[in-house]
């Protein structure tokens, strides 16, 4: 590092250059100080500067072209101070040269420090040749290192001029050379390879990569021998450098994703380590090239080609075996039930070999199925021998490894496992096969099948063995079914018809308790957990026929259960209420069960007391209601009625006429028809014709004389049914005008004829009479006076 210092005048010169020789005697600061302030701006160029500068600041508001003018001379003032520098001498202080080495011209200082630098730095790019100038520059870093991985020059890395291009920096028998360290050590792009090579392969001995950050830091190392600076020459070479690393048989990494190490990976690892070390890069994480052996490229391909896994995804150990895992939870079953295959398969290799490959992946997959004595890297490495000591045993099982050939194969197993217990179950169901499809998913619901070692995968086969047994069983009790979820269904249905609650008749299942509690668990959820099928597949078999007993007469233990609320009920009545009681009551809470019931042994008394009011009607007046028996006579029944039981008869013939009513309502309907004194008037067309000439015409009748057709005429005109004619005002008004019409057209004549047939007395009389008994014609007389 080094530092130029400058001064104003020749006071402050000799204060920096007491202060540069303190810092010096100190031993701690490891720094170059390049002193040019023995050569000062001095007293005049300072008043010069001064004076321009605040000009500028003054007319800087007032006149923006003026201020710049003065600006510009402030500048001319730096510059006529630089050239002074340029033509003056500087004192070099170092830790070997305390009291300063004297450089008489500009030339001088560089040498000096050029001096400096070689002897620091040995190896450093600089002193191997002469490149171009934006080779010290930070502008085309991605570029340098392909064009350096690749051996080539253009754009800004080519040269026209012989001595600065970049072959030649290189060295001739480095360029284009390969393994050149080797034929020219002494080279020093050479030996700067070699001791690269060594850290690598020191960190490859050590574990199985190394971070470019590494690389580069010892590259750029300030206290080591080449002191690599960030700008594009150093892209080009480290990409020069590490290109013999991009041949396909290292991998790139970033601790998440792993790739095949090429020239693209390696521009993108080196250029941005040098940015980083420019501007540091937020979250930046480190790059690093992996090493791979023989047998783990082996591994690769090997696993690249029997799961079909593109090979630039299959980088590294661990990458490939997520690979693996991925491809072998599409296949549905473990693959070492393809070794059930192998006594029928065409190989190239040989039986046992295939067989030791299967187990080898499985190990790969998860090889804690196979104790602590293996690692995933051992069963890789092991894969990678046995593939290329036997060039075929991956195209043997690359054939092999398909779902439908995993099928086959765990049919094969299944045919061996407890004597095929599994096969002739499925076919007891009748199934078509899909016990298959049903082990499956069993594999599909838990983790990925290629956790699954053969005890593991038993469980699964027993898991599937316990269904069919219930399937099994069920049909004997239940319609067939051949799927352990429709089996199940079928149960669930089963339980919505049963109308007596678990819970409510808990204390009266008997042998049944412990089959019925499991249904009852079935109902509620929808599913036989796995923990109860056991109990369920012996209960079923234990008890299913007192289940079907049960069953199909449920009334027995309802009676029982509920003889609180229907013991007051022969068996025959009980029967009835039961049928009243909705489905679905299996599972109801006590209080609800018991409100159900209690619901249904009201609606059968209500049922029972309305059938009884009813066929009391029907065998009264031959009709069905109240409402029928007006439709039919075009009488309200009400007029049949005596006028103090009008009240009680509106709300018994309302009971009659409504399809649902309470039971308080029909006991008071059949009071008071039991003791109704107007039935046998019902009969009688005189009477009927009588309460409706006094009920509803009433002093029209004198006008209305023809009940026959005032009913017509009222059935045309009324919106309502005859039952509810009584007491409407609607009637009185049509009857109104009816009577008006009759009296308009020969009424009134009538009326004139009689008068004239009587004598003055009697006319004097008859007026009177009319006077008392009508207001309005009283009222009349008087307005006519």
């Amino acid at each position: 590092m080094a530092v130029a210092t400058f001064a104003k005048d020749d006071a402050e010169s000799a204060a920096i250059g007491k202060a540069i020789k303190e810092a010096i005697a100190n031993g701690s600061y490891h720094i170059v100080f390049i002193d040019s302030s023995i050569t000062p701006l001095g007293s005049d160029l300072l008043e010069q500067y001064i004076d321009a500068m605040a000009n500028s600041v003054v007319n800087v508001k007032q006149d923006k072209g003026l201020a710049a003018q003065y600006e510009s001379n402030a500048k001319e003032v730096l510059k006529k101070w630089r050239s002074k520098i340029s033509s003056g001498e500087f004192i070099i202080y170092t830790q070997n040269k305390p009291d300063g080495k004297r450089a008489a011209t500009l030339d001088q200082l560089y040498e000096c420090l050029f001096a400096i630098d070689r002897k620091h730095y040995s190896e450093g790019l600089e002193t191997h040749g002469s490149v171009n100038d934006t080779m010290w520059q930070s502008t085309s870093l991605p570029a340098g290192v392909e064009y350096g991985a690749k051996e080539m020059t253009q754009g800004r890395y080519r040269s026209g001029t012989e001595q600065r291009k970049l072959e030649n920096y290189i060295g001739k028998e480095a360029w284009k050379v390969p393994e050149y360290w080797k034929k020219a050590p002494y080279l020093p792009i050479s030996k700067i390879k070699i001791e690269v090579d060594k850290l690598i392969q020191d960190a490859f001995a050590a574990g199985d990569r190394i971070s470019i950050a590494r690389i580069y830091d010892f590259l750029q190392d300030k206290d080591g021998k080449y002191g690599f600076m960030p700008c594009n020459l150093t892209a080009f070479v480290i990409g020069f450098l590490l290109k013999e690393y991009t041949d396909g048989t290292y991998n790139y990494s970033d601790d998440l994703s792993n790739d095949v190490l090429t020239v693209a990976k390696l521009k993108e690892m080196i250029s941005e380590i040098i940015k980083h070390q420019v501007n540091p890069i937020p979250r930046y994480k480190n790059k690093y090239i992996v090493t791979t052996t023989t047998e783990e490229k082996a591994f690769n391909e090997t696993s690249s080609n029997i799961f079909k896994i593109p090979i630039n995804l299959c980088s590294s150990v661990e990458q490939t075996r997520d690979r693996i895992r991925q491809k072998m939870k599409k296949l549905f079953f473990p693959i070492w039930v393809l070794k059930y295959l192998l006594d029928n398969a065409k190989l190239k290799t040989s039986k046992d070999k295939v067989e030791e490959l299967i187990n080898d992946f499985g190990g790969v997959a998860n090889s804690n199925n196979f104790g602590d004595t293996k690692t995933d890297s051992n069963f890789a490495m092991a894969i990678g021998k046995l593939c290329i000591d036997n060039p075929g045993v991956s195209d043997d099982l690359a054939a092999l490894v398909t779902k439908d050939k995993c099928s086959d194969g765990m049919n094969a197993y299944l045919s061996k496992y407890k004597d095929g217990e599994l096969l002739r179950l499925a076919e007891d169901v009748g199934d078509g096969g899909q016990y298959i499809n049903r082990l499956k998913k069993k594999f599909d619901a838990d983790a990925a099948n290629w956790v699954w070692n053969t005890d593991t995968a038993n469980q699964k086969i027993d898991e599937t063995i316990l269904e069919y047994q219930i399937i099994v069983a069920s049909n004997q009790i239940l319609p067939k079914n051949i799927s352990f979820n429709a089996t199940i269904r079928e149960w669930t249905d089963k339980c919505s018809l049963i109308r007596v609650s678990y819970l409510y008749a808990k204390n009266y299942w008997e042998d049944l308790s412990d089959l019925m509690e499991l249904l009852y668990n079935v109902k509620k959820s929808g599913t036989l957990l796995d923990s109860q099928r056991q109990k369920f597949l012996e209960q079923i078999t234990l008890n299913g026929n007192a289940f079907i007993q049960f069953y199909t007469n449920q009334t027995e233990l309802f009676r029982k259960a509920c003889s609180y609320i229907v013991g007051r009920f022969s068996e025959e009545e009980t029967g009835d209420i039961f049928k009243l009681l909705p489905s679905n009551l299996f599972t109801a809470e006590k209080s609800d069960y018991q409100a159900a019931v209690q619901t249904a042994v009201d609606k059968y008394v209500s049922e029972q007391g309305a059938t009884k009011l009813k066929e009391f009607w029907r065998e009264k007046t031959g009709t069905e209601t109240p409402k029928q028996w007006s439709k039919e006579y075009r009488t309200p029944i009400l007029c049949m009625v005596a006028d103090k039981d009008v009240p009680a008869a509106r709300a018994a013939f309302g009971t009659l006429n409504k399809k649902q009513v309470d039971s308080a309502s029909i006991d008071k309907a059949i009071e008071f028809l039991e003791h109704a004194d107007f039935f046998d008037r019902l009969d009688s067309q005189e009477e009927r014709d009588k309460a409706f000439r006094n009920s509803i015409v009433k002093s029209y009748s004198v006008m209305l004389d023809d009940l026959d057709e005032v009913r017509a005429h009222l059935s045309k005109v009324i919106a309502v049914e005859p039952y509810d004619w009584f007491g409407l005002p609607e009637i009185d008004k049509e009857l109104k005008k009816m009577a008006e019409f009759k009296y308009n057209a020969t009424g009134c004549e009538r009326a004139l004829e009689k008068i004239d047939n009587m004598d003055v007395a009697d006319i004097k009389q008859y007026l009177k009479r009319l006077i008392k008994d009508n207001m309005i014609v009283g009222m009349e007389i008087i307005k006519g006076k």
